[in-house]
């Protein structure tokens, strides 16, 4: 797939599934603006983005900042003239029982892995309108459809963000943007292991049980959900918009 001449941001793409998107979305052509709230690492990834012999800046951008978020558009369009995909990745989990949870806490998680992708499309979407069309995918996460205790506020924003895809998507149609989210099954990143050893296990330990009920067998590599995102951000996926797709490796048809 070839998304020559396209600009993509990415956001949370410092790492994790989201450096693996913005590295994939460089290989297929894309011009990227790499968004995180560390700007280090987002210049880290820019900058091996262009060693490669790709065209990337770094960006930091609080995602749950409506001023940050309209720089963040404003930064792309200054930088390289459109916008035509809008990657929302950045997002936050927390694993605290119910009755744990602060207000604080619930409302960080909204606002970051909810609120943020509302801010993000709110100011990037005037650009794709401008251009006749673009592509927003959005990252909710297979605990969406299912889910496990100790997990209420960041289960309901990726519910939610299942839904506002859906929303987006009817809203957007005649504008020909497309407006998709893959939901992310257990995967291999930075994030994950620094959860399983908050809770005092290594990753073969943490990872034992899952795979057991996971048919595939492994657990996910960055690349599996940056190949998803990639072909639903491409032309190759002009037909499918408001699709929840899910990337899991069956974990969650498994009884």
């Amino acid at each position: 797939m070839q998304l020559i001449d396209s600009v993509a941001i990415v956001t949370g793409a410092g790492r994790g599934i989201g450096r693996a998107t913005a590295e994939r979305l460089a290989a297929a052509g894309a011009k990227i603006v790499v968004a995180d709230l560390n700007p280090a690492t987002a210049a880290s990834v820019a900058a091996a983005i262009e060693a490669a012999g790709g065209a990337a800046i770094g960006a930091q951008v609080d995602v749950a900042s409506e001023a940050d978020t309209e720089r963040l558009a404003q930064t792309a369009r200054e930088r390289f003239g459109r916008i035509d995909i809008l990657i929302n990745n950045a997002g936050i989990g927390l694993y605290t029982p119910l009755v744990e949870t602060t207000l604080a806490q619930w409302n960080h998680v909204l606002a970051v892995n909810l609120t943020g992708i509302f801010l993000c499309s709110k100011y990037c979407v005037p650009a794709m309108q401008e251009l006749g069309g673009g592509s927003i995918v959005n990252i909710a996460s297979a605990r969406a459809i299912a889910t496990t205790a100790r997990t209420t506020a960041y289960t309901a924003t990726k519910g939610a963000v299942v839904a506002l895809t859906k929303a987006m998507a009817t809203e957007f149609g005649d504008d020909k943007i497309r407006v998709n989210c893959v939901l992310p099954g257990a995967i291999d990143t930075d994030m994950m292991r620094e959860n399983l050893a908050e809770d005092g296990l290594t990753f073969e330990e943490g990872t034992a049980q899952f795979l057991q009920k996971t048919p595939l067998r492994r657990v996910g590599e960055g690349r599996d959900i940056a190949n998803t995102i990639a072909f639903l951000a491409s032309p190759e996926a002009a037909y499918i918009t408001g699709a929840a797709v899910v990337v899991d490796g069956g974990r969650t048809i498994h009884i």
